[in-house]
């Protein structure tokens, strides 16, 4: 038989109940706008019942709170990771072929089709007029303009290098920082729920880590039967519970590409062994610096791409030029010079024709000094010409460039594209996580005023069964008295 108060324990129950589920909804709402912040739900089950004598039944005892979850999906948290992880590549692609392209500032009226359309132009005014110095003056001074531009983007492409090597690095800071920030988050949420509870605020601390660690680079992760949270970067632990290993950088020895930046780094595991990075935002950067070929060429193809067409282009003109005769009726002498460890870095004309423009020889017969122009329309004309580039392709100087140029707006176009698709999927699977785990204010509201009401019916359930054994204690046995 229940007792006097039981009905009081009952409407307790209820009570604390909803006191509880009302500091809950409250926490949700402080938190709204918390990122990472996954909102939380009080789990209530009826109490256990009191069996009554005789097959009566059962009698409800009240309601039990268990404890406070999350409302969250693993699985969309899975896909987020994964299409982030996407996303962090090919933004730093297409971040770095935007840069490339502004380095070309095609088309413009400054970038290498300028200028190289500016030289030939002047060569073709000098057919006309191949005594005149003031032409030859022109030629000199578009020959430099188109050499200097050449140095100038080769300049721009190292100093690019160099920047992307010096953001792997604080790429490998930042994956070594969250490691550190999780492995110290795992040891206070595994301390906290050693009594079976659950640490949901620290547990958002750590998800939103693992979030954008998975950015970075592409991981793995998983929580084992005795509640320890591992992270792996290709198999090999980043952390493993309370411990975590570190990634480092070290300067190249020997460069990969010919024509790379000197102090290049590459990134390995702290106690030797490889890194190979195969998602997120440090693989785009490796690949951009590294890269001469394939679906993502990087810095090292348009660089080696330039140094190929000056090296061609300057020993075909060469060949032309030191077959003529100049304004005295002399051989002709190289127009351009190059040093051989680095063509489009060191390209500028010969120092004959810097210092005297009667060296041009425009003339294809010492006997035809100085009205014959033979020889510098045969310089004019190879910008049509077909030449072999020692990549194999039999092409004019011209239709290299322009192949060049195309195929980097090809491959940015790609990769925007690419970039693009990303933020959509991952725009669509956060709003699904959003509906799941967000905070919605209606909904929080709505639960405020149901929580509300059931603490005052609560409330008034205790004054009513006080008032009920008032009566029994104070009122009845009085009449007569």
């Amino acid at each position: 038989m229940s007792s006097t108060f039981f009905g009081f324990n009952i409407a307790r129950s209820g009570l604390f109940a909803s006191q509880r589920a009302m500091n809950i909804t409250s926490h949700n709402i402080a938190n709204a706008k918390t990122p990472g912040y996954t909102r939380q739900r009080l789990d209530m089950e009826q109490s256990s019942p009191m069996y009554l004598p005789g097959g009566q039944g059962m009698l409800g005892t009240g309601v039990d709170t268990e404890g406070i979850s999350q409302l969250r999906s693993e699985f969309l948290d899975l896909k987020y990771r994964n299409e982030i992880t996407g996303y962090g590549e090919w933004e730093t692609k297409s971040e770095t072929l935007e840069s490339i392209e502004s380095i070309f500032n095609e088309p413009s009226d400054s970038g290498i089709q300028t200028v190289f359309d500016e030289f030939f132009s002047s060569l073709q005014e000098l057919v006309d007029t191949p005594e005149s110095s003031t032409t030859r003056k022109a030629v000199r001074q578009r020959a430099i303009a188109f050499t200097t531009r050449i140095n100038g983007m080769i300049n721009q492409f190292e100093d690019l290098q160099s920047n992307m090597d010096f953001e792997v690095r604080a790429t490998v800071d930042q994956i070594n920082g969250y490691g550190e920030q999780i492995k110290d988050l795992n040891k206070s949420i595994y301390q906290a729920e050693l009594d079976g509870s659950k640490a949901n605020d620290l547990r958002d601390q750590r998800n939103l880590l693992v979030d954008q660690l998975s950015e970075l680079t592409d991981i793995n992760y998983y929580e084992d039967s005795e509640n320890r949270f591992h992270v792996l970067i290709n198999g090999k632990s980043l952390v493993s519970h309370v411990n975590n290993s570190e990634l480092t950088y070290v300067q190249r020895t020997t460069k990969v590409n010919t024509y790379d930046v000197d102090g290049l780094h590459d990134v390995e595991w702290a106690d030797g062994l490889a890194f190979n990075p195969t998602g997120g935002k440090i693989k785009g950067l490796t690949d951009m610096i590294d890269n001469d070929s394939g679906n993502s060429k990087g810095i090292p193809y348009y660089v080696n791409q330039l140094n190929e067409f000056v090296a061609t282009f300057a020993d075909e003109m060469n060949s032309i030029h030191s077959a003529g005769y100049d304004l005295y009726g002399n051989s002709g002498v190289d127009f351009f010079t190059y040093d051989i460890t680095n063509p489009a870095k060191s390209f500028s004309i010969s120092a004959d024709i810097e210092a005297d423009v009667s060296k041009i020889a425009a003339a294809e017969s010492a006997g035809g000094v100085p009205g014959n122009a033979g020889n510098v329309l045969k310089m004019a004309d190879m910008r049509h010409e077909s030449i072999l580039f020692p990549s194999g392709s039999a092409e004019s100087p011209e239709d290299f460039l322009n192949s060049l140029i195309s195929n980097l707006g090809v491959d940015s176009q790609e990769a925007t594209r690419m970039k693009e698709n990303q933020e959509v999927m991952i725009y669509q699977i956060e709003t699904n996580r959003q509906s799941i785990s967000g905070v919605s204010m209606d909904e929080e509201m709505t639960n405020m005023i149901q929580f509300q009401h059931s603490f005052n019916a609560n409330s008034r359930m205790i004054t009513t069964i006080d008032e009920m054994i008032d009566t029994i204690i104070n009122r009845m046995g009085v009449v007569g008295r």
